[in-house]
């Protein structure tokens, strides 16, 4: 068997003015599991990320030791959560800055909570616009790069992919034929930084493990347990 780890990318940088990087504690994180990978002698003969800033830089913590290439797919692409959150107070009237959690202080779990509402809402097909990837495009591009990694690495191999929460949601759902809110409800408990493991042979994909997050289950390390 061969097994594919799909890694939350580290903390990123809630309320600045980027948030598509990681912050330090998230750079933190993905340097824990790099060394929780050497430490249980987890080597990875491919990694991959998203496009993305924070999935990327992630991706490339991990390959830092090994000095292997990080492939880089758009299959692994979070949703944009911020042009949904765009769409969805432009049809209802919502502001933005209450969606988004920044009216006055910062507020992830008021953002948390919002970002449950409005993603429930795109995928009943309740949000659309034509520069807004629909669900249904969202949950087929994951599936397909779920598939191709799962059909064409080598057996006993062990590949990882930095990705995003709403990603490990669908990939998940994907592999054991979940539906749509089992998809979200498990994208909403992702923490950073966090591992799940597929273990695969070409025919058979099989969850072995969800949200782990060995690396920081440590005395002195479970106040880096983040969401955001």
């Amino acid at each position: 068997m061969s097994t594919l780890f799909l890694v939350r990318h580290g903390q990123a940088s809630f309320g600045s003015d980027n948030y598509d990087r990681l912050s330090p504690l998230g750079i933190q994180q993905a340097n824990h599991l790099r060394e929780h990978f050497v430490e249980n002698a987890v080597e990875l003969h491919g990694i991959c990320s998203g496009r993305l800033q924070r999935q990327r830089s992630t991706a490339e913590i991990l390959a830092s030791t090994s000095q292997r290439p990080v492939a880089v797919s758009a299959a692994f692409d979070e949703y944009d959560a911020h042009r949904l959150m765009q769409h969805y107070a432009h049809m209802t009237g919502e502001p933005l800055q209450s969606l988004q959690g920044t009216t006055g202080r910062l507020d992830p779990r008021s953002f948390q909570q919002h970002l449950e509402k409005v993603s429930r809402a795109w995928v009943d097909e309740q949000v659309s616009a034509p520069d807004l990837e629909s669900w249904k495009n969202f949950r087929a591009r994951v599936g397909h790069g779920i598939d191709e990694i799962t059909t064409t690495t080598p057996r006993s191999q062990n590949v990882a992919v930095a990705t995003s929460a709403g990603v490990i949601g669908v990939a998940i759902a994907h592999v054991l034929g979940l539906d749509d809110l089992a998809a979200l409800q498990l994208s909403y408990v992702v923490l950073n930084s966090a591992v799940t493991r597929i273990e695969f042979d070409g025919t058979r994909r099989t969850l072995a493990s969800f949200n782990s997050t060995a690396h920081l289950e440590r005395a002195g390390r479970r106040e880096l347990l983040t969401y955001l």
